[in-house]
């Protein structure tokens, strides 16, 4: 017989570790990238494995499929996790672990992840001792539904894997007015001037790449103004990133909730003359140079 507490535990342990598996997988390469941060570029071949473990580990805990093995197999993954991010942490100044993926809410700072995870582990140590070695029976409709999951997040995996290095320009057909658009939220335009609305992440690596052509746009006078949108990070993140790229531009943090209203792929560029938008880009954004000469032949 199965203790109640086990009951209940256990599917709450499964969702935490499907919401992080499907986090990622919505931004697998993302991940990636946050793997190549602790210096060997191949690491970054694991993130689909890693996130496609995570949500079979998810599945198993959900619905309850062989408990003992099950959370022995969680320990064993969310302890190699722990360390790796440890060792990112004291000895490479990794702040962010990319737990949860795409959901950068429910990303923590350093000491909150250690925390989540000590915890984690101690319920996970619960439900391994207080779990018996019989198999459950698995019913054909769980194994419909785990077969459908899976499926699914190996192809989002697979999907958002892939790099792309060429950035999508869109040239507006028809000027969108700010006031009818979703940066009427954001900010308040002065109709005699220009400006490059950079909305990014700080654990985007694509936004990384685009911050040094960033700071070149208001000192080639291509646009008066820069603002960067971005979502209120712990202070660790946000040092790190004022220390490495010294930004010379106006940041304005959100929640992450507002910011997501605008976009959820970052980075996202738009260039504003006469208090409408004119261009979109996304991706990597281009320099000042090349952007300028883009306009001019526009």
């Amino acid at each position: 017989m199965m203790p109640k507490t086990v009951k209940i535990l256990s599917p709450l342990v499964g969702i935490v570790f499907l919401v992080s598996g499907i986090g990622k997988a919505v931004a697998a390469y993302e991940f990636s990238q946050i793997l190549t941060q602790y210096g060997f570029d191949a690491l970054q071949y694991l993130a689909p494995l890693i996130i496609i473990v995570e949500i079979t580990i998810g599945l198993l805990l959900f619905f309850y499929i062989r408990l003992k093995q099950t959370s022995l197999l969680a320990l064993g993954f969310v302890t190699v996790l722990s360390l790796v991010f440890l060792y990112g942490l004291f000895f490479v100044n990794i702040t962010d672990c990319g737990c949860f993926g795409h959901f950068t809410f429910l990303n923590t700072s350093p000491f909150f992840t250690i925390i989540r995870n000590l915890i984690l582990t101690g319920i996970l140590l619960f439900i391994f001792f207080k779990s018996d070695k019989a198999r459950k029976a698995t019913d054909k409709s769980e194994i419909i539904i785990m077969t459908c999951i899976l499926c699914a997040v190996c192809f989002v995996t697979g999907y958002t894997y892939v790099e792309s290095n060429d950035n999508t320009t869109k040239y507006l057909t028809k000027d969108i007015a700010i006031e009818k658009s979703e940066l009427k939220d954001f900010f308040n335009p002065s109709k005699d001037s220009t400006y490059l609305v950079f909305a990014f992440s700080y654990s985007c690596p694509h936004c990384y790449n685009s911050i040094e052509n960033l700071k070149q746009y208001e000192r080639l006078k291509v646009v008066d103004k820069v603002i960067a949108l971005t979502y209120h990070a712990d202070r660790t993140t946000v040092s790190r990133f004022n220390a490495l790229f010294q930004p010379n531009f106006q940041i304005n943090n959100y929640r992450p909730e507002q910011l997501l209203r605008l976009t959820n792929n970052f980075p996202v560029s738009y260039y504003i003359k006469h208090n409408a938008i004119k261009m979109e880009i996304r991706g990597l954004l281009p320099c000042g140079y090349l952007l300028r000469q883009q306009l001019n032949h526009k």
